[in-house]
């Protein structure tokens, strides 16, 4: 990456603790990453797409992994039922009872009907052109990277692929298989929510087109879970279109990555380590989108209000009232990953040929490379994110609102273009990435997401009023605390803005922890700290976050070295006369703020709920979430009507206190038992809350704002 040209004078050399070496070993060990570029993108709703986009085209397909002999759907159920785990299960179950075996049987078959996909050419045209339709009246652009996506197709043949989006929308594998239709590759089978089985019509209709279902939970069912891991285990080995599930297992609501599921993924790479397949071929596929059409159901559900029940009225009455611009969408296929390769010695599949593979398990270390694999895709998967323009105008906006300051159209250009170099400077693709007119794209993204943020007639920018009529909620189902209705006309618009920064907190992230724990032990007036030391406060930092940010160990090392080099790039580390191992943090000023403002929500939520464990849970016995996550907001309510320093609106996030609380527990200072088939918790005794509860507080004092609360921002909101 070439220097920034805006950096400060430390620019265009090597930092003192540069480490390339270890850097390369590191990255070799978990995944390659290619460079993005905006120009490999071309939009799907241009008018040279139109051939591409006729559902009525003859559909020349490209199988992923072509077998001698196709497997239809039906040929994929009888499969199942011959094959040797459902025949034990059939043995164990019936007791040499002909009867109660046919019986049995036939209960199997309905399952298996429930399940299974399906394939209707008819059905998938009907879709696609209502999609169309759709596409053509909601957006600007439905963007394909289609470079990597013919890369992809250049590796079709030779084993089977899995297709692993990331998941911010419902529409992302109606998506994807709308894309691969469009490129004539052939629709793979897609893992589905049994909430889209249960919907009329729909439910046959997703089927139709690959979908096949799956319970959340399978509780003590053994024989449903038999059931579905060998449907599972059938598409691996059998079935020729490839694979579609989401690793992260459910949507993101706070539009930030998810620590994975490793479920299905365990299911579907079981053949690997059993030797019944020689390769998969792993496609993390990114998805991001401009503006998701489920922006405010999502905003409502961090505060507590439980979603609709998804039923295919609800469907057509959004549809038919749908007449807003949601700006772009960008799919990017990332570069594939044989799993052969990425396990290399730990694919030891001779410890699996002591018995039939329908009788064994994966082993621990096993599921722990999967768990590794799982990981590195959700990285891989934001890496190749396309941070839109409005996601560097929300950054540019929280950063001025934290010091007090208005924002003018001007210095919003000028804030969007220093953000898009920075983040292009950190390896991430941005729509400001060959713009020559900064301020035409900003000004296409404020009219697509007018209902957060506006510009007075002034020409200055300030938060849309919420006109949200809170008295509809129903109190009796709320997640949490029952919140006022000031506090929630304060929060649902703060809340849409933020959702636009947290996708920009994958590069941040890290660089602002090095900067908030390099200020934090630059005391008695010196900037030079040692190495060891700031990676040792770092650490802290990332095994508190892990959860929120998806961090994990494997990656620690690569990711410290890269936010070095990249604050030394941009004049905020400079080079020490000390020697290798001590660090010289330049003086910081505006640019290190809005490192520190991308962070300055996450550390205002994690003080709050630890502020609440420490005051109202210290004497208590035992609590469940739900008893945390409502005193939480009630806290955090508080200190929003008192105009207190360190809170913010965002610390109402339920998924945020969650996360905390989990993050929590990982680390010890809380204790998770369960009794009665509930969840309880409790504070462990060695004083290690109290502890992180102090260094919380300690950290967010060095925060450089005038105020964290926002209220002034938003317009005609009185607490």
């Amino acid at each position: 990456m070439a220097p920034n040209p805006s950096s400060g004078s430390g620019s265009g050399s090597r930092p003192p603790n540069h480490r390339s070496n270890d850097v390369v070993v590191v990255e070799s060990m978990t995944i390659k990453l290619s460079p993005g570029k905006l120009a490999e993108f071309r939009n799907l709703l241009a008018p040279q797409y139109r051939e591409r986009r006729d559902m009525t085209k003859r559909y020349r397909v490209t199988v992923p992994f072509q077998k001698d002999q196709p497997v239809t759907p039906e040929k994929l159920k009888q499969l199942v039922l011959a094959s040797g785990r459902i025949q034990l299960l059939l043995d164990e179950q019936s007791s040499n009872d002909k009867a109660k075996r046919a019986e049995l049987a036939r209960t199997i078959a309905e399952l298996l009907d429930e399940i299974g996909l399906a394939e209707n050419l008819p059905v998938i045209r009907t879709l696609g052109t209502m999609l169309n339709a759709i596409f053509d009246r909601i957006y600007t652009g439905v963007y394909v990277n289609e470079v990597k996506l013919e890369q992809l197709r250049s590796r079709y043949g030779r084993q089977t692929v899995l297709y692993l989006p990331s998941h911010r929308s419902y529409g992302d594998f109606i998506l994807m298989s709308y894309v691969l239709f469009c490129y004539n590759i052939a629709i793979p089978g897609i893992a589905a929510g049994m909430d889209f089985y249960s919907m009329a019509g729909m439910g046959s209709a997703l089927r139709n087109t690959g979908a096949f279902y799956m319970r959340r939970t399978y509780g003590n069912d053994r024989q449903y879970w038999y059931i579905f891991r060998e449907y599972m285990r059938q598409l691996i080995v059998a079935y020729d279109r490839g694979i579609e599930f989401f690793v992260e297992g459910t949507r993101s609501r706070s539009n930030k990555a998810l620590s994975p599921k490793i479920g299905l993924l365990s299911m579907a790479l079981e053949p690997l380590f059993m030797g019944e397949v020689p390769d998969l071929l792993v496609v993390p596929v990114s998805v991001s989108y401009d503006r998701p059409v489920e922006e405010q159901l999502f905003v409502y559900e961090l505060l507590g209000v439980p979603k609709p029940k998804e039923t295919t009225r609800g469907l057509l009455k959004a549809l038919s009232i749908v007449r807003e611009n949601y700006g772009t969408i960008y799919l990017e296929f990332g570069d594939p990953l044989s799993a052969k390769d990425y396990f290399g010695e730990g694919l030891n599949r001779t410890r699996h040929t002591v018995a039939p593979t329908f009788a064994q398990t994966l082993a621990r270390e096993e599921r722990d490379a999967i768990q590794n694999l799982a990981n590195d895709v959700v990285h891989l998967q934001q890496h190749r994110m396309v941070l839109t323009a409005f996601h560097l105008i929300a950054i540019h906006y929280n950063y001025r609102k934290y010091h007090g300051q208005t924002v003018t159209l001007a210095e919003l250009v000028t804030g969007v273009t220093q953000l898009g170099r920075m983040l292009e400077d950190l390896g991430a693709v941005t729509e400001v990435e060959g713009c020559t007119d900064v301020q035409q794209l900003c000004l296409g993204a404020l009219d697509v997401h007018r209902n957060v943020l506006q510009l007075t007639g002034d020409g200055v920018l300030v938060i849309a009023r919420s006109y949200h009529d809170f008295s509809r909620v129903d109190k009796r189902k709320l997640k949490g605390y029952n919140l006022t209705d000031g506090v929630m006309k304060l929060a649902v618009p703060i809340f849409s803005l933020q959702l636009y920064c947290n996708p920009c907190l994958h590069w941040l992230a890290v660089p602002a922890m090095v900067l908030l724990a390099g200020r934090a032990l630059a005391t008695g007036g010196t900037a030079l700290l040692l190495r060891s030391e700031l990676l040792r406060a770092v650490r802290e930092l990332r095994t508190l976050y892990g959860l929120e940010f998806v961090l994990y160990a494997r990656r620690e090392t690569v990711e410290f070295d890269a936010a070095l080099e990249h604050l030394y790039r941009q004049g905020l580390l400079r080079s020490s006369p000390a020697g290798q191992d001590t660090l010289d943090f330049a003086p910081q000023g505006d640019l290190a703020s809005v490192y520190l403002s991308a962070l300055g929500p996450f550390l205002c939520t994690y003080l709050q709920s630890v502020a609440v464990l420490v005051d109202q849970f210290r004497g208590k016995a035992q609590f469940t979430e739900k008893e945390y996550l409502a005193a939480v907001q009630q806290h955090v309510e508080q200190q929003l009507l008192r105009q207190e320093r360190n809170v913010h609106p965002y610390c109402l996030s339920l998924d945020s206190i969650s996360l905390a609380l989990h993050s929590l527990v990982s680390l010890g200072a809380v204790r998770k038992s369960k009794s009665d088939n509930v969840y309880r918790y409790d504070l462990g005794t060695d004083g290690m809350i109290e502890s992180i509860h102090e260094r919380l507080k300690r950290y967010c004092a060095l925060l450089p704002f005038e105020y964290l609360t926002f209220q002034n921002a938003v317009t005609g909101c009185k607490l």
